[in-house]
């Protein structure tokens, strides 16, 4: 293949600059034998230089062809308009209102809207448009992320079991999870013996969503001075409500519920028992520590109990027991924790009153290795805007699919009245 013209210029021009590289070197050189090199590299960078432009020239007449003949068979497109988003003007008492649990006054304004729509307020319909809040071609608004992201924040906060157990995301009604019953077996071996050989078992555990739901009743008078507050009064009561609803099925149990026996009616937990609640003893809590036989290495452990429980018959025992205690001591209190363990509080236990046997005054264990919480659906919203018509309110429901169960009893233990 010939080379080309602007590679011959630059093989001679390279030539010729280590021809004047060494005349500058001769002793014996004169200025006319310099000038003469010089000189010569110079008409060759000059003819370098146009055939490089000749070059880039006929370049850019080749693609501006190529863009014409391409333009010549394919059909011509109509450029789209790019829309611009357009926000909705949110009230001036809106912005210098303070929310407390969501992210900011216009969050909680956004949220307010979507649920006046699904009541029927054509206004509030609009406002949601205007904030591009996902409408389909029905009309229908999407659940704008600030209200599910409050609601599911504050059930994290309030409830033990979403916090605790581990989750499990359900892509069905019905899920399967595997579980390792028998580890491998370690062997020592003779020189030159075959090694014994063992299986890791595999068991299912089998999950089945049900739903759960809350529904809190809303003037329908609420007008938007007012919507920041009643957003936050709502989800409050709503996230309330569905945390001790999944907690009562955990560690209760509820009959119809997401789990009908709990921890408490869980034959595999063991269970260490007590008459009532004023026998209740250090040898009980130590026994129920150690009921979970050999502890998994790097379980996080820890108390699930009652806060009147803890804070009086436990917290009497303790402090009987430490013996000696200053008067700051007293004063300064005790931090949530029990035989080395921390304490985690919760309301669905019937703590210091419980006095019916099979009540369950406390559990020990880690929760995210014995306990699964399937979410098979998030929360999900509607307005009831003809129920409690009588009254001038509206309902507003909220429903999630979970499932939960209690998958290792054995790293778990408890401590129930007889």
């Amino acid at each position: 293949m010939p080379l080309r013209k602007t590679d011959v210029i630059k093989a001679e021009l390279a030539e010729k600059s280590q021809d004047l590289v060494a005349i500058s070197k001769l002793e014996n050189a004169t200025a006319e034998d310099l000038q003469a090199a010089k000189d010569a590299c110079d008409v060759l960078e000059a003819e370098l230089n146009k055939s490089l432009e000749f070059e880039q020239l006929r370049a850019d007449v080749v693609a501006r062809s190529e863009e014409i003949q391409a333009a010549s068979v394919q059909p011509s497109v109509e450029p789209v308009e790019e829309k611009q988003e357009v926000k909705a003007v949110i009230p001036a008492k809106v912005k210098a209102q303070r929310t407390k649990h969501f992210a900011s006054s216009e969050d909680a304004f956004t949220a307010g809207m979507y649920l006046a729509h699904l009541g029927g307020d054509q206004k509030a319909g609009e406002i949601l448009a205007a904030q591009s809040v996902g409408t389909d071609n029905k009309g229908g608004f999407t659940v704008p992320d600030p209200l599910s992201n409050a609601l599911i924040n504050l059930l994290e906060d309030y409830g033990v079991a979403r916090r605790y157990c581990r989750r499990i995301v359900m892509s069905a009604l019905t899920w399967s999870v595997p579980k390792v019953t028998a580890h491998a077996a370690v062997s020592y071996p003779d020189e030159a013996a075959p090694i014994d050989e063992t299986d890791v078992t595999f068991g299912q555990v089998l999950l089945t969503a049900k739903k759960i739901a809350a529904l809190v009743k809303m003037s329908t008078e609420v007008q938007e001075d007012s919507i920041i507050s009643m957003m936050d009064t709502v989800v409050q009561s709503l996230a309330y409500s569905i945390s001790i609803a999944e907690d009562e099925n955990l560690f209760n149990g509820v009959t119809g519920g997401i789990n009908a026996t709990g921890i408490k009616g869980d034959a595999g937990v063991a269970d260490t028992n007590v008459a009532s609640v004023s026998a209740l003893a250090l040898t009980d809590l130590t026994a129920a520590s150690v009921a979970i036989g050999n502890p998994v290495v790097g379980a996080r452990n820890a108390w699930y109990i009652n806060p009147t429980l803890y804070h009086g018959p436990i917290r009497d025992l303790v402090n009987v027991a430490g013996g000696g205690n200053t008067i700051t001591d007293l004063e300064g209190g005790q931090r949530p924790l029990l035989l080395g363990y921390p304490v985690v509080f919760t309301n669905v236990l019937p703590g210091a009153s419980a006095s019916a046997s099979g009540d369950l005054l406390a559990v020990f264990g880690d929760l995210n290795l014995g306990c699964y919480f399937g979410d098979r659906r998030s929360v999900t919203f509607k307005m009831l805007n003809e129920l409690y018509a009588e009254n001038d309110q509206v309902g507003v429901q909220v429903t999630e699919r979970i499932a939960l169960d209690v998958v290792n009893p054995e790293v778990l233990s408890k401590i129930t009245l007889s």
